[in-house]
C-alpha cells in the first residue's frame, strides 16, 4: 500500500462508524496522513451514501465526510465477517465505532476480544449518552445530543420554540474530541512503551455526544451551579453585549458586527461617521451599551440598511472592525472558495489482498456469501 504523507503517516485505522460522529474523527486523522480503512455493509454501504445532493450518482455528503479513506465491505453481523475483522485488527493501530452500546460485544468484537488480538489497539466508542449510565441503551442521533447537552434549549428567540443549529454540531464536536483522544491515546501508548521497554498497551475511550456539547456551553452550567441562573434563548443578541446582531443590508444580505467591547466600539463609531456616539452617556461603557442595547442596535441597524454588504465590508475592514457577511454556499464559491470533493474508491482487493493475502477466488467466495 502507498503510505500517505503527513504527521500520522504509518498509523492505520479501521473506521467501523456510520453517519458522521465516529467517521468524522477518522476523516480528520486521514487529513493528517493516517491510512484509514472504511468498513461498510456490502450492497448498501454507509447511510451517508443515500443522502443527497448527488453528482453523477455520488453523494456529496458522503464525499465530504469520508474523503481520504479506503472503502471495503464487510458484514460484521455474520461470523465470516467477524472473522475477517479479527484478521485485520492485529494490523491496525486504531478502531473507531459508533454502534449502539453493547453491539460489538454481541458480535464477539468488544474491547477485550480485540485487545487480545492486538494489545496495542486504541478503540474509541461513540454514542449519544455514553457506554454507561441509565440512558446508555437509548438510541439517538445528533439532535438528541444537543438536546441532552443543553444547546438546543438556548438556541433561538425567547418567544419561540428552540431551533436546531444549521449543522449536526454534536456529531462534529464529538468527532474533533474523538480525534484528539485517539492522538493522545497513541502518544500515551508509545510513550509508556519507550519509557518502560514493555510491549505497547492501548486503551478504549468512551465518548458521548451530549458530553461533547456540555464542554462548549460557555458559562451556562457554571452559572446555574454557582448562582442558580438558568440561561434562556436570546436570539442574535446577548444581554451583556451591545451593539451585537445580524443586520440586514440594502441589498438583502446580512452582516454580523462584533464591536461591543470598549476597545472596538470607538472604531465602529468612526467607521459609521458617528463619533457623536462616543459622547453619548448611554454608550459610555460596555455595561451601559448593554443596558441601552435596543437603542444602539437600532442605530447600527439603520446604518447597515442604508448600505450594501460590499460597502459595509469595505468600510469596516478599513477601520479594523470585526465583521462578517453571512455567506451562502454560492457566496463562498464566489469569494472565491472552492472545495475539492474526491470520488468514491473501493479498496476490497487492495486491503484484503495486500494485508490478508486473500486472492481473487477468496474474494469472489466472500462476495457470493454476502460477507463483503
Amino acid at each position: 500500500m502507498n503510505v500517505p504523507a503527513g504527521p500520522l503517516a504509518g498509523i492505520r485505522l479501521l473506521d467501523l462508524g456510520t453517519r458522521v460522529a465516529a467517521p468524522f474523527a477518522a476523516t480528520l486523522l486521514a487529513d493528517l496522513g493516517a491510512e484509514v480503512i472504511k468498513v461498510e455493509l456490502p450492497g448498501q454501504g454507509d447511510f451517508l451514501r443515500s443522502i443527497g445532493p448527488f453528482v453523477d450518482g455520488y453523494s456529496l455528503f458522503w464525499a465530504v465526510e469520508n474523503r481520504g479513506k479506503k472503502s471495503i465491505t464487510c458484514d460484521l453481523r455474520k461470523p465470516a465477517g467477524q472473522a475477517l475483522l479479527k484478521r485485520l485488527v492485529p494490523l491496525v493501530d486504531v478502531v473507531v465505532e459508533n454502534f449502539q452500546p453493547g453491539t460489538l460485544e454481541g458480535w464477539g468484537l468488544g474491547y477485550e476480544a480485540l485487545a487480545a488480538l492486538n494489545p496495542g489497539l486504541v478503540l474509541t466508542r461513540v454514542s449519544v449518552y455514553g457506554q454507561t449510565g441509565p440512558y446508555r441503551d437509548r438510541p439517538g442521533l445528533d439532535r438528541n445530543g444537543i438536546a441532552a447537552g443543553g444547546l438546543l434549549y438556548i438556541t433561538g428567540y425567547p418567544d419561540q420554540p428552540p431551533v436546531r443549529p444549521g449543522v449536526v454540531i454534536a456529531d462534529y464536536l464529538t468527532g474533533v474530541f474523538n480525534a484528539l483522544a485517539i492522538v493522545s491515546a497513541l502518544w500515551e501508548r508509545d510513550r509508556r512503551a519507550r519509557e518502560t521497554g514493555a510491549p505497547a498497551r492501548g486503551q478504549w475511550v468512551d465518548l458521548s455526544l451530549y458530553e461533547s456539547v456540555l464542554r462548549v456551553m460557555e458559562h451556562t452550567l457554571a452559572a446555574y451551579d454557582r448562582l442558580g441562573l438558568v440561561r434562556e434563548r436570546e436570539g442574535n443578541r446577548l444581554a451583556n453585549s451591545a451593539p451585537l446582531d445580524n443586520w440586514e443590508t440594502r441589498d438583502g444580505k446580512f452582516v454580523c458586527i462584533v464591536a461591543a467591547g470598549d476597545g472596538l466600539f470607538p472604531r465602529l463609531a468612526r467607521a459609521m461617521e458617528r463619533e457623536d456616539l462616543l459622547a453619548d452617556p448611554r454608550f459610555a461603557s460596555l455595561a451601559l451599551r448593554a443596558e441601552h442595547g435596543d437603542a444602539i442596535n437600532t442605530i447600527v441597524g439603520d446604518w447597515c440598511r442604508a448600505r450594501t454588504a460590499l460597502e459595509i465590508a469595505e468600510i469596516l475592514a478599513r477601520h479594523e472592525v470585526p465583521f462578517g457577511v453571512a455567506y451562502s454556499a454560492a457566496d463562498i464559491f464566489a469569494d472565491p472558495h472552492v472545495a475539492a470533493r474526491p470520488r468514491l474508491v473501493a479498496h476490497n482487493a487492495e486491503v484484503y489482498g495486500d494485508l490478508l493475502g486473500l486472492v481473487a477466488d477468496d474474494l469472489r467466495a466472500l462476495e457470493r456469501d454476502g460477507v463483503i
